[in-house]
């Protein structure tokens, strides 16, 4: 009897645990909002990848870039790992592109935390001509 006992209590702390990882990714998952601004610039555009912390959250922040067009085809990553706290604004990247009217334009900006994805933001230009 003790045995069974003891074998439902770690079954019991076991469950508690799980269920305590899980608690732990769902907040994360909800902890970032990941956003592209496009300004010009005297030569193009400049695409600037935010993260917005909503709550205090550790991501690995990529913005993927690539430019297809007359020019030539350009492709860039950039990013890293940054500490958000709960209302801040991280510039994570910072990238100026040479842009025509025709080009094709993908920037992907993706925020990870523990490994998993928890936010991303798209900007596409000249979706016509890449089809």
């Amino acid at each position: 009897m003790k045995s069974l006992w003891s074998r439902a209590l770690a079954l019991a702390a076991l469950f508690g645990v799980v269920m305590t990882g899980a608690a732990a990714r769902a907040d994360e998952s909800e902890a970032a909002v990941a956003t592209i601004a496009v300004e010009p610039s005297e030569s193009g555009i400049r695409l600037t990848g935010r993260a917005v912390g909503l709550a205090a959250v550790e991501v690995d922040a990529r913005l993927t870039i690539e430019r297809v067009g007359a020019g030539g085809r350009t492709s860039t990553t950039q990013g890293g790992v940054f500490k958000l706290v709960k209302g801040q604004s991280v510039d994570v990247a910072t990238v100026g592109l040479s842009m025509a009217a025709g080009d094709h334009l993908s920037a992907r900006l993706v925020l990870a935390a523990n490994g998993r994805p928890v936010a991303s933001s798209t900007v596409e230009t000249g979706l016509q001509q890449a089809q």
